[in-house]
C-alpha cells in the first residue's frame, strides 16, 4: 500500500539503509577497513568538501552527488559532454563500423536496439565522468561493464560466489582498469567530472587505497542515477550508478516510439526547435516538450522495477505487522505503478498524455520511478535530460523502424534488476536506421 511505504521512508530509526550498504560494499569487494572508513565520522574542520556535521563519508558523499547532478553549472557540463559524445557516436559510419551491425545496400545500417543503445550510453557515461583515459587503457571496457551489469542483480539478493563467478570475474576486470586509471598522476587523466576528483580527495583523506577507491568508483561506473535509481533510492545512499538504468531506459523509450510512428514523428516535431544555431538547448527539451516529458514518465510507470531496501534494527510495524530486528525490508514499486485506482483502467496501455491530463500522478505516493525519501535519486535530472538529448539527436538524424517481422519485446519481469527491468533472452529487436533527408 502506498501509505506503507510512505511509513517505510519516514522511518529513519529502526529501518536501516547504513547495514544494507556496508554489506553490499563487502560483497562488492570493498576490504573492511575501507568501510569501517566510509562509516566513521570525519573532522569538522577538514580540506575539501564542506562537512559542518562531521557526517561520514558514507553519508557525505549524498552532498557531493547532489553537487554533482541536481540543476546548476556541473550539471549542465554533464550535459555538454553527453551532447559531445552523442553527436560524435550517433553517426552512422561509425555505427556500420561496430561488430553488432550490419549495412545494407541502400546506405542503412541494422543493429539491435539495445545493445546499440547501451553501447552507445555506457560510453557516453564513461567519458562524462572519467574522460577519455578509460579507454584508452581499456577500448573494450564497455562490454566488461555490460558482461557485469546483465548479472549484477545476483549482488543485491547475496548469491555465493561459486554460482556468480562470471558476475565477479567481470566485476573485477573492470576494476582493475578503474585502478589503472586512479595510478595515474590526476594532472595527466585529463578532463573529468567534478565529482571524479572530489571523490578521490574525500577518500584519500581517509586513508582509502587506491585498491579500494577503485572498487568503490566500479559502483560509480555501474550505473545512472543513484540508483539513476533510473534508480531509483536502491543500493547506497552515496552510489551512484552512471551506466545500468540509462541504457535501458533509452532503449524502451525509443522502442516505445518506434513501436508507435505517430508519437515518433510528434516527438520529432516537438525537440526540433531545441537545435539553435548555438547548438542544442537542454533548457528548451526541459521547459518546453511536453509530450517528451509524458513519454519519458510513462516509460518509466511500465519498464521501472525497482526495490528499495531497508535492514531492520528494531522490531518495527508497518502497515499493522510487525517486522522483526534483523531482517530485510524490500519495497517493490512495480505493483504501485500498476494501480488502476491511481493510473486508471488503462493501466497497462502506453498513454503519454496520462500525465499532462493529471499532472497529480507525479506527485502520487504510488509514483516512485526514483524512490523516495531521504534516498530520493538525485541523478533523476541527468538520467531524464541525457536521455532526451540522445533521442532528439537520433530522431533528428535518423529514420528508425523495426525489422519486418520483429516482435515487440516483453520485460524480463521474472528476473530480478536494479531499476529498470531488461527483456527477455532473445528479444533485442532489430532496427533499421537510415538518415533523414534534408
Amino acid at each position: 500500500m502506498p501509505k506503507d511505504v510512505a511509513d517505510a521512508y519516514r522511518n529513519t530509526t529502526s529501518l536501516s539503509f547504513d547495514v544494507f550498504v556496508q554489506v553490499m560494499m563487502r560483497n562488492l569487494g570493498s576490504s573492511a577497513q575501507s568501510v569501517r572508513a566510509m562509516f566513521s565520522p570525519m573532522p569538522v574542520e577538514k580540506d575539501g568538501f564542506p562537512n559542518p556535521h562531521g557526517k561520514p563519508l558514507g553519508r557525505l558523499a549524498r552532498e557531493l552527488h547532489t553537487t554533482q547532478l541536481y540543476p546548476g553549472e556541473n550539471l549542465t557540463k554533464l550535459d555538454d559532454k553527453f551532447i559531445e559524445s552523442f553527436g560524435d557516436q550517433l553517426n552512422l559510419e561509425k555505427m556500420a563500423d561496430t561488430n553488432y551491425a550490419a549495412r545494407d545496400e541502400k546506405g542503412g545500417v541494422t543493429v539491435p536496439l539495445l545493445k546499440w543503445s547501451s553501447d552507445v550510453f555506457t560510453r557516453a557515461g564513461q567519458v562524462a565522468y572519467f574522460g577519455d583515459l578509460l579507454g584508452v587503457i581499456d577500448p573494450d571496457l564497455t562490454w566488461t561493464f555490460l558482461e557485469f551489469d546483465n548479472l549484477s542483480w545476483q549482488i543485491l539478493f547475496q548469491y555465493p560466489r561459486i554460482v556468480s563467478r562470471r558476475m565477479h570475474a567481470a566485476r573485477e576486470r573492470l576494476t582493475a582498469v578503474i585502478e589503472k586509471y586512479f595510478s595515474v598522476p590526476a594532472e595527466e587523466r585529463g578532463e573529468q567530472a567534478w565529482f571524479t576528483p572530489a571523490m578521490e580527495h574525500e577518500m584519500r583523506t581517509i586513508g582509502i587505497s587506491t585498491h579500494d577507491i577503485a572498487t568503490m568508483m566500479t559502483t560509480i561506473y555501474w550505473g545512472f542515477v543513484y540508483s539513476k535509481r533510473l534508480q531509483q533510492s536502491k543500493l547506497t545512499r552515496w552510489w551512484l550508478r552512471i551506466n545500468t538504468n540509462t541504457r535501458k531506459a533509452s532503449f524502451w523509450m525509443l522502442a516505445y516510439l518506434i513501436k508507435h510512428p505517430q508519437l515518433l514523428e510528434q516527438i520529432r516535431n516537438e525537440t526540433e526547435p531545441a537545435f539553435k544555431a548555438s547548438g542544442l538547448s537542454v533548457d528548451y527539451l526541459k521547459d518546453s516538450c511536453p509530450l517528451l516529458d509524458g513519454v519519458w514518465n510513462e516509460t518509466l510507470r511500465h519498464s521501472a522495477f525497482s526495490a528499495s531496501v531497508r535492514h531492520i534494527t528494531e522490531d518495527t510495524i508497518i502497515g499493522g505487522k510487525t517486522l522483526r530486528k534483523g531482517n530485510r525490508l524490500m519495497i517493490p514499486y512495480r505493483q504501485l505503478h500498476f494501480d488502476e485506482g491511481v493510473f486508471g483502467e488503462d493501466v497497462h496501455d502506453f498513454v503519454p498524455a496520462r500525465f499532462e491530463k493529471d499532472p497529480k500522478l507525479l506527485r502520487s505516493a504510488s509514483w516512485r520511478p526514483f524512490g523516495g525519501g531521504i534516498t530520493m535519486c538525485p541523478g533523476r535530472y541527468v538520467a531524464k535530460e541525457s536521455v532526451a538529448i540522445f533521442i532528439a539527436i537520433a530522431l533528428r538524424r535518423f529514420e528508425l523502424e523495426f525489422v519486418r517481422g520483429q516482435v515487440f519485446p516483453q520485460g524480463a519481469e521474472g528476473t530480478p534488476v536494479l531499476g529498470i527491468m531488461n527483456i527477455q533472452d532473445g528479444q533485442d529487436p532489430l532496427v533499421r536506421i537510415t538518415p533523414r533527408q534534408a
